[in-house]
Protein backbone atom coordinates (compact mmCIF):
# COMPACT_ATOMS: atom_id res chain seq x y z
CA UNK A 1 0.00 0.00 0.00
CA UNK A 2 1.35 3.31 -1.02
CA UNK A 3 0.49 6.73 0.72
CA UNK A 4 0.95 10.51 -0.16
CA UNK A 5 0.08 14.02 0.65
CA UNK A 6 -1.04 14.72 -3.05
CA UNK A 7 -2.59 11.41 -3.97
CA UNK A 8 -5.11 9.06 -1.91
CA UNK A 9 -3.63 5.97 0.00
CA UNK A 10 -3.85 2.68 -2.52
CA UNK A 11 -4.22 -0.89 -1.85
CA UNK A 12 -5.35 -3.95 -3.40
CA UNK A 13 -8.27 -4.51 -0.95
CA UNK A 14 -10.59 -2.59 1.51
CA UNK A 15 -13.25 -4.74 3.81
CA UNK A 16 -15.61 -2.40 5.71
CA UNK A 17 -16.40 -3.53 8.68
CA UNK A 18 -15.29 -5.49 11.87
CA UNK A 19 -17.74 -7.94 12.83
CA UNK A 20 -17.61 -11.79 12.43
CA UNK A 21 -18.13 -11.41 8.57
CA UNK A 22 -15.59 -8.46 8.24
CA UNK A 23 -12.68 -10.62 9.95
CA UNK A 24 -13.56 -14.07 8.14
CA UNK A 25 -13.27 -12.06 4.85
CA UNK A 26 -9.92 -11.07 6.26
CA UNK A 27 -8.46 -14.09 7.06
CA UNK A 28 -9.60 -16.11 4.16
CA UNK A 29 -8.37 -13.49 2.10
CA UNK A 30 -4.93 -13.21 3.72
CA UNK A 31 -3.88 -16.12 2.10
CA UNK A 32 -3.93 -15.01 -1.22
CA UNK A 33 -1.52 -12.23 -0.81
CA UNK A 34 -3.26 -9.63 -0.88
CA UNK A 35 -2.62 -6.35 1.14
CA UNK A 36 -5.60 -5.95 3.19
CA UNK A 37 -7.11 -2.69 4.76
CA UNK A 38 -9.87 -3.31 7.07
CA UNK A 39 -11.70 -0.53 8.34
CA UNK A 40 -13.37 -0.60 11.84
CA UNK A 41 -16.31 2.12 12.72
CA UNK A 42 -15.72 1.13 16.63
CA UNK A 43 -13.03 2.62 18.39
CA UNK A 44 -12.18 0.26 21.15
CA UNK A 45 -9.54 -3.09 21.00
CA UNK A 46 -11.16 -5.20 18.73
CA UNK A 47 -11.87 -8.31 19.56
CA UNK A 48 -11.86 -7.78 23.45
CA UNK A 49 -13.62 -9.75 25.69
CA UNK A 50 -16.79 -7.28 26.71
CA UNK A 51 -17.89 -7.35 22.48
CA UNK A 52 -21.39 -7.79 23.58
CA UNK A 53 -22.60 -10.06 21.36
CA UNK A 54 -25.20 -12.62 23.03
CA UNK A 55 -26.02 -15.10 20.24
CA UNK A 56 -23.84 -18.26 19.71
CA UNK A 57 -23.11 -19.80 16.22
CA UNK A 58 -23.74 -23.27 14.89
CA UNK A 59 -20.95 -24.02 12.46
CA UNK A 60 -21.49 -26.65 9.81
CA UNK A 61 -18.89 -29.19 9.80
CA UNK A 62 -17.01 -27.37 6.43
CA UNK A 63 -16.85 -24.39 8.58
CA UNK A 64 -15.42 -25.64 11.32
CA UNK A 65 -12.99 -27.38 9.49
CA UNK A 66 -12.23 -23.50 7.67
CA UNK A 67 -12.01 -22.26 10.92
CA UNK A 68 -9.92 -24.79 12.01
CA UNK A 69 -7.23 -24.73 9.50
CA UNK A 70 -7.64 -20.28 10.01
CA UNK A 71 -6.26 -20.90 13.78
CA UNK A 72 -9.28 -19.22 14.85
CA UNK A 73 -11.15 -22.38 17.06
CA UNK A 74 -7.80 -22.52 18.44
CA UNK A 75 -7.61 -19.18 19.65
CA UNK A 76 -11.22 -19.50 21.62
CA UNK A 77 -11.71 -19.36 25.18
CA UNK A 78 -13.95 -22.33 24.80
CA UNK A 79 -13.97 -24.82 23.53
CA UNK A 80 -16.26 -25.45 20.81
CA UNK A 81 -19.15 -27.65 21.86
CA UNK A 82 -20.22 -30.80 19.37
CA UNK A 83 -24.12 -31.15 18.61
CA UNK A 84 -23.96 -34.84 18.61
CA UNK A 85 -27.65 -35.24 17.95
CA UNK A 86 -30.61 -33.79 17.02
CA UNK A 87 -34.14 -33.84 18.23
CA UNK A 88 -37.33 -31.83 16.82
CA UNK A 89 -40.70 -31.97 17.79
CA UNK A 90 -44.11 -29.85 17.26
CA UNK A 91 -45.52 -28.14 20.78
CA UNK A 92 -49.05 -30.25 20.39
CA UNK A 93 -46.78 -33.65 20.71
CA UNK A 94 -47.58 -35.30 24.56
CA UNK A 95 -44.67 -35.99 25.50
CA UNK A 96 -42.50 -33.83 23.34
CA UNK A 97 -39.43 -36.43 24.35
CA UNK A 98 -37.71 -38.44 24.71
CA UNK A 99 -38.46 -40.12 20.52
CA UNK A 100 -39.94 -36.64 18.82
CA UNK A 101 -41.07 -36.76 15.57
CA UNK A 102 -37.42 -36.27 13.82
CA UNK A 103 -34.21 -37.45 15.22
CA UNK A 104 -31.04 -36.79 13.43
CA UNK A 105 -27.86 -38.25 14.63
CA UNK A 106 -23.70 -37.30 13.57
CA UNK A 107 -21.73 -40.25 12.13
CA UNK A 108 -18.62 -41.97 12.82
CA UNK A 109 -16.73 -39.17 10.97
CA UNK A 110 -18.01 -36.03 13.42
CA UNK A 111 -20.63 -34.03 15.05
CA UNK A 112 -23.78 -32.56 12.94
CA UNK A 113 -22.31 -28.85 14.32
CA UNK A 114 -20.15 -27.23 16.74
CA UNK A 115 -21.63 -24.20 18.72
CA UNK A 116 -19.55 -21.70 19.41
CA UNK A 117 -20.69 -18.00 21.38
CA UNK A 118 -20.40 -15.04 18.80
CA UNK A 119 -18.04 -12.78 21.29
CA UNK A 120 -15.84 -15.71 21.89
CA UNK A 121 -15.32 -16.40 18.25
CA UNK A 122 -15.05 -12.73 17.43
CA UNK A 123 -12.64 -12.19 19.92
CA UNK A 124 -10.50 -15.28 18.56
CA UNK A 125 -10.85 -13.62 15.23
CA UNK A 126 -9.15 -10.20 15.91
CA UNK A 127 -6.56 -12.44 18.11
CA UNK A 128 -5.46 -14.52 15.25
CA UNK A 129 -5.77 -11.57 12.29
CA UNK A 130 -3.75 -9.16 14.55
CA UNK A 131 -0.69 -11.87 13.80
CA UNK A 132 -0.51 -11.53 9.93
CA UNK A 133 1.27 -8.60 8.25
CA UNK A 134 -0.92 -8.46 5.38
CA UNK A 135 -4.27 -7.72 7.35
CA UNK A 136 -3.88 -3.99 8.44
CA UNK A 137 -6.87 -3.08 10.88
CA UNK A 138 -8.02 0.89 11.53
CA UNK A 139 -10.50 1.77 14.06
CA UNK A 140 -12.77 4.60 14.19
CA UNK A 141 -13.09 4.54 10.23
CA UNK A 142 -16.33 5.72 8.55
CA UNK A 143 -16.76 5.68 4.61
CA UNK A 144 -18.65 8.50 3.71
CA UNK A 145 -18.56 8.07 0.49
CA UNK A 146 -17.80 5.76 -2.85
CA UNK A 147 -16.68 6.54 -6.22
CA UNK A 148 -16.00 3.93 -9.13
CA UNK A 149 -12.58 5.40 -10.98
CA UNK A 150 -10.63 4.42 -13.92
CA UNK A 151 -7.92 3.17 -11.44
CA UNK A 152 -10.49 1.63 -8.92
CA UNK A 153 -13.02 2.23 -6.16
CA UNK A 154 -12.41 5.73 -4.63
CA UNK A 155 -13.44 5.91 -0.88
CA UNK A 156 -14.29 8.85 1.62
CA UNK A 157 -12.73 7.75 5.11
CA UNK A 158 -13.17 10.33 7.88
CA UNK A 159 -12.26 13.01 5.32
CA UNK A 160 -9.24 11.04 3.81
CA UNK A 161 -9.32 9.72 0.19
CA UNK A 162 -8.31 6.08 -0.58
CA UNK A 163 -8.70 3.69 -4.06
CA UNK A 164 -8.43 -0.02 -3.92
CA UNK A 165 -8.92 -2.26 -6.48
CA UNK A 166 -11.81 -4.20 -4.68
CA UNK A 167 -13.97 -3.33 -1.75
CA UNK A 168 -15.84 -5.55 0.24
CA UNK A 169 -19.00 -4.78 2.28
CA UNK A 170 -19.41 -6.36 5.24
CA UNK A 171 -20.85 -3.67 7.25
CA UNK A 172 -24.23 -5.39 7.98
CA UNK A 173 -28.00 -5.55 7.23
CA UNK A 174 -27.88 -1.84 7.01
CA UNK A 175 -24.82 -1.37 4.62
CA UNK A 176 -24.11 1.90 3.78
CA UNK A 177 -21.63 0.33 0.93
CA UNK A 178 -24.90 -1.30 -0.32
CA UNK A 179 -27.01 1.79 -0.19
CA UNK A 180 -23.45 3.84 -2.43
CA UNK A 181 -23.45 0.91 -4.77
CA UNK A 182 -27.37 1.61 -5.50
CA UNK A 183 -27.95 -2.43 -4.96
CA UNK A 184 -31.75 -2.80 -4.42
CA UNK A 185 -32.79 -5.15 -1.57
CA UNK A 186 -35.68 -7.88 -1.40
CA UNK A 187 -36.97 -7.91 2.13
CA UNK A 188 -39.76 -9.48 4.00
CA UNK A 189 -40.55 -8.43 7.91
CA UNK A 190 -41.63 -11.64 9.57
CA UNK A 191 -43.09 -9.84 12.67
CA UNK A 192 -41.26 -12.17 14.65
CA UNK A 193 -38.61 -11.50 17.46
CA UNK A 194 -36.11 -14.04 18.40
CA UNK A 195 -35.34 -14.18 22.16
CA UNK A 196 -31.84 -15.04 22.58
CA UNK A 197 -30.28 -16.06 26.59
CA UNK A 198 -28.02 -18.75 27.81
CA UNK A 199 -29.72 -20.79 30.68
CA UNK A 200 -28.55 -23.39 33.57
CA UNK A 201 -30.60 -26.47 33.90
CA UNK A 202 -30.30 -29.62 36.16
CA UNK A 203 -30.53 -32.63 33.65
CA UNK A 204 -27.81 -32.77 30.98
CA UNK A 205 -27.84 -32.02 27.38
CA UNK A 206 -25.52 -34.87 26.32
CA UNK A 207 -24.73 -32.94 23.32
CA UNK A 208 -28.07 -32.63 21.67
CA UNK A 209 -29.77 -29.76 20.47
CA UNK A 210 -33.55 -29.65 20.65
CA UNK A 211 -35.86 -28.40 18.32
CA UNK A 212 -39.43 -27.67 19.28
CA UNK A 213 -42.27 -26.13 16.07
CA UNK A 214 -44.44 -24.36 17.39
CA UNK A 215 -47.48 -22.10 15.74
CA UNK A 216 -45.62 -19.07 16.07
CA UNK A 217 -41.85 -20.07 15.39
CA UNK A 218 -39.31 -22.67 16.83
CA UNK A 219 -37.89 -22.84 20.00
CA UNK A 220 -33.76 -24.24 20.14
CA UNK A 221 -32.24 -25.25 22.77
CA UNK A 222 -28.48 -25.76 21.67
CA UNK A 223 -25.90 -27.79 24.19
CA UNK A 224 -22.68 -25.49 25.44
CA UNK A 225 -20.11 -26.03 27.88
CA UNK A 226 -20.33 -25.74 31.60
CA UNK A 227 -20.52 -22.31 33.37
CA UNK A 228 -17.74 -21.49 36.44
CA UNK A 229 -20.33 -23.05 39.04
CA UNK A 230 -20.11 -26.46 36.73
CA UNK A 231 -23.76 -26.19 35.93
CA UNK A 232 -24.82 -27.81 32.20
CA UNK A 233 -25.56 -24.54 30.02
CA UNK A 234 -27.34 -23.93 27.15
CA UNK A 235 -28.45 -21.42 24.17
CA UNK A 236 -31.99 -20.56 23.79
CA UNK A 237 -33.15 -19.34 20.62
CA UNK A 238 -36.56 -19.18 21.17
CA UNK A 239 -39.40 -17.50 18.12
CA UNK A 240 -42.51 -15.51 19.37
CA UNK A 241 -44.79 -12.82 17.31
CA UNK A 242 -42.95 -9.61 18.52
CA UNK A 243 -45.07 -8.45 20.76
CA UNK A 244 -45.15 -11.54 23.11
CA UNK A 245 -41.14 -11.54 22.38
CA UNK A 246 -40.96 -8.04 24.15
CA UNK A 247 -43.55 -9.31 27.01
CA UNK A 248 -41.24 -12.56 27.96
CA UNK A 249 -38.26 -10.24 27.46
CA UNK A 250 -39.99 -8.43 29.99
CA UNK A 251 -40.52 -10.91 32.70
CA UNK A 252 -38.21 -11.85 36.01
CA UNK A 253 -35.64 -14.45 35.49
CA UNK A 254 -37.68 -16.38 37.84
CA UNK A 255 -40.95 -15.98 35.58
CA UNK A 256 -39.25 -16.35 32.30
CA UNK A 257 -37.35 -19.57 33.88
CA UNK A 258 -40.65 -21.17 34.32
CA UNK A 259 -41.99 -20.35 31.29
CA UNK A 260 -39.45 -22.34 29.33
CA UNK A 261 -40.12 -25.29 31.87
CA UNK A 262 -43.10 -25.42 30.22
CA UNK A 263 -42.29 -25.46 26.97
CA UNK A 264 -39.42 -27.53 27.32
CA UNK A 265 -41.62 -30.33 29.30
CA UNK A 266 -39.02 -31.28 31.79
CA UNK A 267 -36.39 -32.42 29.18
CA UNK A 268 -33.59 -30.52 30.51
CA UNK A 269 -34.95 -30.68 34.80
CA UNK A 270 -34.82 -27.48 36.53
CA UNK A 271 -33.82 -24.18 34.64
CA UNK A 272 -32.68 -20.95 35.64
CA UNK A 273 -31.95 -18.18 33.20
CA UNK A 274 -29.07 -16.14 34.34
CA UNK A 275 -29.86 -12.67 32.26
CA UNK A 276 -32.45 -11.03 30.62
CA UNK A 277 -33.15 -12.87 27.33
CA UNK A 278 -32.48 -10.62 24.51
CA UNK A 279 -35.24 -9.73 21.88
CA UNK A 280 -34.31 -9.64 18.02
CA UNK A 281 -36.87 -8.90 15.03
CA UNK A 282 -36.30 -11.11 12.54
CA UNK A 283 -36.27 -10.33 8.86
CA UNK A 284 -35.43 -11.70 5.87
CA UNK A 285 -33.41 -9.38 3.16
CA UNK A 286 -31.32 -10.29 0.28
CA UNK A 287 -29.38 -7.89 -2.06
CA UNK A 288 -30.74 -8.26 -5.63
CA UNK A 289 -26.92 -8.55 -6.84
CA UNK A 290 -23.59 -9.27 -4.76
CA UNK A 291 -20.94 -7.86 -7.21
CA UNK A 292 -20.48 -4.56 -9.05
CA UNK A 293 -17.55 -3.16 -10.56
CA UNK A 294 -14.60 -3.13 -7.81
CA UNK A 295 -17.08 -4.30 -4.92
CA UNK A 296 -18.74 -7.24 -3.63
CA UNK A 297 -21.21 -7.75 -1.27
CA UNK A 298 -20.65 -10.25 1.68
CA UNK A 299 -22.50 -11.15 4.87
CA UNK A 300 -25.36 -9.71 6.00
CA UNK A 301 -24.93 -7.10 3.83
CA UNK A 302 -25.79 -9.35 1.41
CA UNK A 303 -28.36 -11.60 3.04
CA UNK A 304 -29.85 -12.35 6.37
CA UNK A 305 -32.12 -14.76 7.02
CA UNK A 306 -34.43 -16.46 9.56
CA UNK A 307 -32.41 -18.41 12.24
CA UNK A 308 -34.60 -21.67 12.00
CA UNK A 309 -31.99 -23.74 10.13
CA UNK A 310 -28.79 -21.89 11.91
CA UNK A 311 -27.33 -21.48 8.40
CA UNK A 312 -26.60 -17.31 8.27
CA UNK A 313 -22.71 -17.63 9.62
CA UNK A 314 -22.28 -20.72 7.84
CA UNK A 315 -23.32 -19.04 4.62
CA UNK A 316 -20.79 -15.86 5.44
CA UNK A 317 -18.16 -18.38 5.57
CA UNK A 318 -19.11 -19.91 2.37
CA UNK A 319 -19.03 -16.14 0.87
CA UNK A 320 -15.65 -15.41 1.83
CA UNK A 321 -14.31 -18.96 0.65
CA UNK A 322 -15.91 -18.19 -2.52
CA UNK A 323 -14.18 -14.76 -2.57
CA UNK A 324 -10.54 -16.05 -1.62
CA UNK A 325 -10.55 -18.83 -4.09
CA UNK A 326 -11.51 -16.68 -6.86
CA UNK A 327 -9.02 -13.83 -5.93
CA UNK A 328 -6.38 -16.33 -5.52
CA UNK A 329 -6.91 -17.31 -9.45
CA UNK A 330 -7.14 -14.37 -10.50
CA UNK A 331 -3.88 -12.96 -8.68
CA UNK A 332 -2.07 -16.52 -10.07
CA UNK A 333 -2.61 -15.89 -13.88
CA UNK A 334 -1.34 -12.05 -12.88
CA UNK A 335 -5.21 -10.08 -13.02
CA UNK A 336 -6.46 -8.09 -10.35
CA UNK A 337 -8.49 -9.03 -7.36
CA UNK A 338 -11.39 -6.47 -8.79
CA UNK A 339 -11.23 -8.59 -12.47
CA UNK A 340 -14.60 -9.90 -13.60
CA UNK A 341 -13.89 -13.31 -13.17
CA UNK A 342 -13.82 -12.72 -9.63
CA UNK A 343 -17.18 -10.36 -9.17
CA UNK A 344 -18.45 -12.23 -11.93
CA UNK A 345 -17.79 -15.85 -10.37
CA UNK A 346 -18.69 -14.42 -7.00
CA UNK A 347 -22.08 -13.21 -8.28
CA UNK A 348 -22.87 -16.11 -10.01
CA UNK A 349 -21.81 -18.90 -7.11
CA UNK A 350 -22.91 -16.88 -3.78
CA UNK A 351 -26.42 -15.50 -4.79
CA UNK A 352 -27.69 -18.77 -5.96
CA UNK A 353 -26.67 -20.44 -2.64
CA UNK A 354 -28.49 -17.70 -0.54
CA UNK A 355 -31.36 -17.75 -2.65
CA UNK A 356 -31.82 -21.56 -2.17
CA UNK A 357 -30.81 -21.49 1.65
CA UNK A 358 -33.24 -18.15 1.68
CA UNK A 359 -36.20 -19.92 -0.22
CA UNK A 360 -36.00 -23.34 2.47
CA UNK A 361 -36.07 -21.06 5.58
CA UNK A 362 -38.63 -19.07 4.37
CA UNK A 363 -40.82 -21.49 3.11
CA UNK A 364 -41.00 -23.62 6.82
CA UNK A 365 -41.75 -19.92 8.24
CA UNK A 366 -44.48 -19.28 6.09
Amino acid sequence: MQMSSLSPETCEIVIVGAGLAGYAAALALSGTGADIIMLDRGTDNAGNASHSDPRTTALSPSSFKMLSCLDVLSACRETPTPISAMKITEAVSVPKWPGGLLNFEGTDDGALAYMVRNHDLHAAFAKVSRNIPNISIRQGQTVTDMEQTPNGMQLTVNNHQMICDLVVACDGRQSLVRDFLGTRVIQRDYHRAALVADFSHSLPHENIARQIFKMDGPLACLPLGRNPNGDHVSSLVWVEKTKRAQNLSALSSERFSYALSEQLDGALGDIEISDTPHCFPLALMLAENYAAPHAVLLGDAAHVIHPLAGQGFNLTLRDAATLADNVFEAKMVGLKACDMSVTAGYQLSRRADAFAMAGLTDRLNT
